[in-house]
């Protein structure tokens, strides 16, 4: 039975870690912290996961968050400005939302409590080769910048080489739900967007928002405050900021309760969107497989990241379990198979980062105006690869809205993804 090592206890190594110790094979996970540091650390982003997450999350038996009445079963898009539009698409299955903090925490917990092995150390690029040595498989699936900057990066699918966004996101009490639940998607052009996602955390009745700030636009004042600086004067900015730029959220507000949980709750960053090679050739002839974050770094736009890590673990551990040997060619097998997946995701949400192409916008307005195009941008959430099947082109998009027009509906089964090679 192959020894499978894998770096990082985020989604994604958590997950691959969780699947191969299920089909009783042997894995270590090398973590920079314990469940407890992980429970005391930080706000590190804000997640939703879709229905595919979930259903891999039942499948581990660390499905702990099923709760219906947290389930979020709407995606809503409002975008101002001169040319506005709003509409909701149905999410189904249901996404959720829960403190990542929390997810890690009890995720690794679950790993080691069903007897996995987990070894508390930060590993290094040049500890890597000796690491190699005692695995069969080595996985990177941290995006820690030491370890992911190994793997080479691709630019085909790397446009940016600098932040587009400055991501600020806190948890808030004050903020009631929207009925149903939603996931709320504002977009102010050229300013940037604003997420609204209810959360399970630490204390009930939160709610995750993130501003994501396009440099030089209204949301740039936003950019310069620093809760630690004065709270009272930053949640009362943020307060004024959604009055002006988020109606549909600040009409939910309460603002005498309006407040950040705990100073822990809020985090800020800025991350450049970047695709690597999904693999290796260490100087021992051993292969590092990069995974998650190490593999592609997506921007929070489409709140995508550990949901692709999610996808990109369940493949890997199927190839694992599939495999005689770890050989370059499982590598590039690996590396292909996931790239189906996480290239149109990550070029989906480069896209968004971009001004909205005639044949998006388009689409977007179509979708304002009927509820069955509306719910294909809903089900986007839950599978981006195929939505990007559609709008990655005006030639798509076309297709797509006369398919619709023709047909009075709308017929999934012609607008699979296309597939995507590595390349070098």
């Amino acid at each position: 039975m192959a020894d499978i090592g894998i770096i990082g206890s985020g989604s994604a190594g958590l997950q691959l870690a969780l699947s191969l110790q299920q089909h009783g094979m042997a894995a270590t996970i090398y973590a920079e912290r314990t469940p407890e540091h992980e429970l005391r650390r930080r706000l590190p982003s804000m997640v939703a996961r879709n229905g595919c997450t979930r259903a891999r999350e039942r499948q581990l038996a660390v499905n702990h968050w099923d709760r219906p009445s947290h389930d979020m079963v709407r995606l809503s898009m409002t975008v101002r400005g001169a040319r506005p539009l709003d509409f909701a698409g149905a999410i189904a299955p249901p996404a959720q939302a829960v403190d990542m903090r929390i997810y890690a925490a009890r995720l690794l917990d679950d790993f080691s409590s069903r007897g996995g092995r987990v070894i508390i150390r930060t590993v290094r690029a040049e500890q890597l080769e000796g690491l190699a040595s005692q695995h069969d498989l080595l996985v990177v699936a941290s995006g820690r910048a030491n370890l992911s900057s190994i793997f080479p990066r691709v630019a085909e699918h790397s446009p940016f080489t600098r932040p587009q966004r400055l991501a600020i996101a806190g948890l808030f009490r004050g903020v009631g739900c929207a009925e149903p639940r939603t996931l709320e998607v504002i977009v102010s052009p050229g300013s940037g967007e604003i997420l609204c996602v209810p959360i399970q955390s630490f204390e009930p009745g939160l709610t995750g928002v993130a501003v994501l700030i396009a440099a030089g636009g209204l949301f740039e004042p936003l950019r310069h405050l620093r809760y630690e600086t004065s709270p009272r004067t930053f949640v009362a900015a943020v307060l004024a900021f959604l009055r002006a730029h988020a109606s549909s959220i600040y009409e939910r507000i309460d603002p005498r309760a309006f407040d950040l949980s705990r100073p822990l709750d809020l985090t800020y960053a800025a991350i450049t969107p970047t695709v690597r090679r999904g693999f290796i050739l260490l100087p021992n002839g051993r292969c590092a497989i990069a995974l998650g974050d190490a593999h592609a770094v997506i921007d929070p736009i489409t709140g995508q990241g550990a949901n692709n890590a999610s996808h990109a673990a369940g493949v890997l551990a199927g190839a694992i379990l599939d495999a005689e040997v770890f050989d370059r060619a499982f590598c590039k097998r690996v590396e292909r198979d996931i790239c189906s997946y996480v290239v149109p995701v990550s070029d989906a949400a480069n896209a968004r980062l971009r001004p909205p192409t005639p044949h998006f916008r388009e689409l977007m307005m179509a979708a304002a105006r009927d509820q069955a195009i509306a719910d294909v941008y809903g089900d986007s959430f839950n599978h981006p690869d195929r939505f990007w099947a559609i709008a990655s082109s005006a030639e798509r998009t076309a297709a797509f809205l006369i398919d619709v027009e023709r047909r009075g509906t709308v017929s999934g089964a012609a607008w699979a993804p296309r597939s995507h090679q590595p390349t070098a």
